[in-house]
């Protein structure tokens, strides 16, 4: 698929999509709770799918009705190995491994750039801790099960494997798990450990350490809900910097997410922001200013900041980015190619992203590489560019964010994807 857009102004207010990070965590938690749940979750996109097809070959139940969905819990663990698909989720594939050896162990399969991503911090971690482990990249099986104990892993990275350790914690036994080095992602940790909290699991968390004490199980709190993804809404957000009003409703001032600093970085750059009651608004910025922000902490907000910084004054500087080389793309070199096929200028030096602001780019022909985010941020970008665009793999989007095209039409984008495949 490809997206043709020619230049418009973005107006109106929508709904933010349920936050994945939070989905996954939720869903995970209910399949391994003492009862049923139900979970408000309004959309569903390829990644949440991917977690529950494999928590469903783990024994888990799923029944979807309206904006809900209901988990019916792990009663008993699967027989041999079950193969787990996880599509192209990182989040799925790493969450899932240790859980997966807490239980009856599972053979992983994925698609796309995952077999390519490593895990051996990871599988490192689990092999020293009673699992019999196939090998450090997919497709692998794991078995043996897991044990509790100290565990240690080097700050900078994936806070992915952090989580997996701590959602399988209260069925392995009482863990401990040493951060090495400065933690870059303590937002989804805390996002992990609030989604456990809700399932009455209980953690700590100290500057060198995250602990998950013994004799916990997850309890089932009947009914919670998914919140607002801050991740997805920074598409629509960023188009109300560039020429808004835009509304997001539906999303937490108060959420753990790290991508919450979308609103001060909006801020910095020259754009109006005001919250109400859930909603955020963002007003056309009177002129747009460059931006230097480590983003180790934030990696997700690489794209969409790029896409408003390729029509800032002056030159801008994202460091911090190094682990974007390792997602859907090498997302470093890909949004530095977003940018300069969209007629701005962009470069790479070592783990940072430069990005010289020209004020106006003329719009161009954009390689989506097959990363939803590329896709995203490459719209907002043509949004404001001063001719028509095209943008492809535009069915990208599907991985996290499955309405972005109708809800960019919806803002009143001039936005025409054509070659639908089915």
């Amino acid at each position: 698929m490809k997206a043709m857009i020619s230049p418009f102004r973005a107006e109106g207010s929508l709904p933010a999509q349920p936050s994945k990070s939070a989905a996954h965590r939720l869903l995970i938690c209910a399949a391994l709770a003492d009862r049923e749940t139900e979970i408000g979750l309004s959309a569903w996109n390829a990644d949440m799918e991917a977690t529950a097809a494999c928590l469903t070959a783990l024994g888990a139940g799923f029944e979807k009705a309206g904006e809900s969905v209901r988990v019916r819990p792990i009663r008993e663990k699967a027989a041999g190995l079950p193969l787990l698909d996880c599509g192209e989720s990182g989040s799925t594939l790493r969450f899932l491994l240790p859980v997966a050896a807490a239980l009856s162990g599972a053979a992983f399969e994925g698609r796309g750039r995952l077999p390519e991503r490593p895990l051996s911090d990871l599988t490192e971690q689990l092999a020293a801790h009673g699992v019999s482990v196939s090998g450090d990249r997919l497709p692998l099986t794991v078995s043996g099960g897991l044990s509790g104990g100290r565990y240690s892993l080097p700050g900078n990275v994936s806070s992915q494997y952090f989580t997996g350790l701590m959602l399988a914690a209260p069925l392995a036994g009482e863990m401990t798990v040493g951060i090495r080095g400065r933690l870059e992602s303590a937002a989804y940790i805390a996002m992990t450990r609030e989604a456990m909290a809700a399932f009455r699991v209980e953690t700590a968390m100290t500057d060198g350490e995250i602990t998950v004490p013994g004799g916990q199980r997850y309890r089932s709190p009947g009914r919670l809900a998914a919140e607002g993804d801050w991740s997805g809404a920074a598409f629509p957000l960023a188009l109300g910097a560039l020429s808004g009003p835009v509304t997001v409703r539906g999303l937490r001032m108060d959420s753990a997410q790290g991508d919450r600093r979308i609103v001060p970085l909006l801020e910095r750059m020259g754009a109006k922001v005001s919250a109400q009651g859930g909603s955020v608004t963002v007003l056309r910025a009177d002129r747009l200013s460059a931006l230097t922000e480590d983003v180790s902490g934030i990696p997700d907000m690489v794209p969409v900041l790029a896409a408003l910084l390729m029509h800032a004054e002056g030159t801008s500087v994202l460091s911090g980015a190094g682990r974007l080389r390792l997602k859907e793309s090498d997302r470093l070199e890909s949004v530095c190619a977003m940018v300069n096929a969209l007629g701005g200028r962009a470069e790479t030096e070592n783990d940072s992203l430069i990005i010289r602001g020209r004020g106006s780019c003329p719009g161009g022909r954009v390689n989506g590489f097959g990363d939803h985010r590329i896709v995203m941020a490459a719209a907002v970008g043509a949004s404001r560019c001063l001719g028509p665009s095209e943008i492809g793999d535009a069915e990208a989007v599907r991985k996290s964010y499955p309405s972005f095209w109708d809800d960019l039409k919806a803002l009143g984008g001039g936005i025409d994807v054509v070659g639908i495949r089915e």
